[in-house]
């Protein structure tokens, strides 16, 4: 298991929502129901997604096992059992996609992304001066 979960954009669907974007469904509930309530087991995440699918206990190990090894989830032996945890909280994932995202566009694309970037948030100028604001305090922690 690596010390940095594997995002993979390949996936990426822009007509879902949320995390689904990139996890697919079933990951997405998962890691939802994790950052709701952590350190759950198999059993506990089983009846959670149960409330809104119906879902195989096979089904939920295995998921549970695959996010594990991407890195995605924390899982510790408690008795019998494993316990499961997201590794980054929700912010901190969503970071890393929008990170993941930009880097690709800007690293092939980067004047029509950044022209794209201002265009979507120019209809706002209270993200303009958020984003003006981001920009000045990147400036000067570059210059330390």
């Amino acid at each position: 298991m690596s010390d940095n979960p594997k995002i993979s954009l390949k996936n990426f669907n822009p007509d879902k929502n949320g995390t689904a974007q990139v996890l697919g469904e079933l990951q997405s509930a998962v890691m939802e129901t994790l950052w709701l309530t952590p350190n759950l087991t198999v059993s506990q995440v089983e009846k959670r997604l149960q409330e809104d699918r119906e879902i195989a206990h096979t089904t939920v190990l295995t998921t549970l096992d695959r996010m594990h090894r991407k890195g995605l989830l924390l899982r510790q032996k408690e008795g019998k059992a494993f316990v499961y945890s997201t590794r980054l909280s929700k912010a901190e994932f969503e970071r890393g996609i929008a990170n993941q995202v930009m880097a690709a566009l800007f690293s092939q694309f980067t004047e029509p992304a950044l022209s794209a970037f201002v265009d979507v948030v120019g209809e706002d100028d209270a993200i303009l001066d958020q984003l003006e604001e981001m920009i000045r305090a990147k400036k000067a922690s570059n210059k330390d």
